[in-house]
């Protein structure tokens, strides 16, 4: 009676196992721009930022809990084969549902010749963009830097990405960053990061609540 009862157990264990395996595994999460197929293996890029450093918090005044001011960021030349500069924020620690990382900034058709963004470009903030630089939309649905919003009590990470690239990408201000993805598809020349910290207040402050 023992044996059998056994046998029934280890029969059900073996059906609850099967039943688990068979559970569809989790889709992985679409990865960062410079992480995108065919963007890989590329030139590198050393990119540095006074405001976004290396396992580092992000300044109050960067978050959307604070100002939600843009960074500076500065990189090292592309190939000769570079034609524009793109930059983005993005945070891997939170997708859209089924979707690509939260977008906080995306510029790009930065000049060939520029190296660096100055911190607080429009419209938050007065610093000069260069010539030609066009705005992509944010996870807000609007142009220009949305700072970290990172829930309370949580940190995520948060990815300053520059991309050289050899063309000049055919779009304007407000395109999506899924359209973005797709117009570099093959031009992507060279690829660098920093990637900094935030930390969600224990609490929402009230002021930042409604942005």
């Amino acid at each position: 009676m023992k044996a059998l009862a056994f046998s029934i157990a280890l029969l059900a264990g073996a059906g609850l196992a099967a039943a688990a395996s068979a559970q569809p595994a989790p889709t992985p999460q679409p990865p960062n721009l410079i992480d995108m197929p065919g963007n890989t293996g590329k030139a590198h890029l050393t990119v540095t930022s006074a405001e976004v450093k290396s396992n580092t918090l992000i300044p109050l005044d960067n978050s959307s809990w604070g100002k939600s001011i843009s960074p500076q960021v500065s990189w090292t030349k592309g190939p000769a084969s570079t034609k524009s500069y793109a930059v983005a924020m993005e945070d891997a620690d939170a997708h859209l549902p089924g979707g690509p990382p939260i977008t906080h900034w995306l510029v790009f058709n930065i000049p060939a010749s520029a190296t660096s963004l100055p911190a607080s470009l429009p419209p938050q903030g007065t610093a000069t963009a260069p010539a030609g630089m066009v705005s992509a939309n944010n996870i807000a649905k609007k142009t220009g830097y949305f700072g970290p919003k990172t829930p309370p009590k949580s940190t995520h990470h948060y990815h300053l990405q520059v991309l050289a690239l050899d063309e000049t990408v055919p779009l304007t201000d407000g395109a999506s960053r899924d359209d973005f993805a797709k117009a570099i598809a093959g031009h992507v020349v060279g690829t660098g990061e920093v990637v900094g910290l935030y930390t969600g207040p224990d609490q929402a402050p009230a002021s930042a609540a409604a942005k």
